[in-house]
């Protein structure tokens, strides 16, 4: 009984993924560090006044931003190539970014003040995406948002239920939004429990655009990998 060879285009195609996983790991390994790099210096940002936008917190929040969208990119690459057989070069003809399954995303803005309620929707609709926004925790709890919003861009303090109070419940209900704080007041205990929990980023007002479209980006980019939309 002869042994069975593999062909020529098996071991090249068995080089490849080893290949892509090697990368994928090294880009995992690298947004790890930007995420841990991020949230170390938001965690020693003094009180009282908020950060210089083109501080180092600044740039380590774009380092964490873009080591996740290449994370993302390797990940739809390796899978493109293992799953459903395209060459990377094939990969790279369509798009690499997180699809949003041909959907506008839907983004919820929580926060007592009108003002920040209408400039974040008129922002966040130049940038593409659809906008609900909510005057109270409550009125987001009660509403058809919690099941359909992608992310949530929630004030810390407000009358009635607070920020964290709303990221605890819906923490305990599994939906997986990710949340996006922003606040006038810098507070250091505030700002660990928000990111303990798991919040995206803590933002300070007034923010600028850039920083608000680059914290949602990254919020959706890390949900469509974890959910495997990547």
């Amino acid at each position: 009984m002869q042994s069975q060879e593999f062909s020529p285009p098996v071991l090249e195609r068995q080089k490849l993924e080893q290949l892509w996983r090697a990368r994928l790991d090294h880009a995992l390994k690298c947004y790890h560090a930007a995420t841990n790099e991020y949230r170390n210096l938001l965690q020693q940002e003094p009180d009282g006044r908020p950060p210089s936008p083109d501080g180092p917190l600044a740039r380590a929040r774009q380092g964490e931003s873009e080591a996740l969208v290449a994370y993302s990119r390797m990940l739809k690459i390796l899978t493109d190539l293992t799953v459903h057989g395209k060459t990377p070069d094939e990969s790279a003809r369509d798009s690499v970014v997180p699809s949003a399954g041909g959907m506008i995303k839907m983004i919820a803005v929580v926060d007592d003040d009108e003002s920040i309620r209408d400039s974040t929707r008129t922002l966040l609709r130049s940038s593409g995406y659809q906008v609900s926004t909510f005057e109270s925790a409550e009125r987001f709890l009660n509403s058809d948002a919690t099941a359909q919003a992608e992310c949530v861009i929630l004030d810390v303090r407000m009358p009635g239920m607070d920020g964290l109070e709303l990221q605890r419940r819906l923490n305990a209900s599994q939906a997986g939004i990710p949340i996006i704080f922003v606040t006038a007041h810098s507070d250091g205990r505030t700002r660990r429990l928000a990111m303990d929990h798991g919040a995206v980023d803590f933002l300070f007002k007034p923010f600028s655009a850039n920083e608000l479209v680059s914290a949602v980006q990254t919020a959706l980019t890390r949900r469509a990998v974890k959910r495997g939309d990547a």
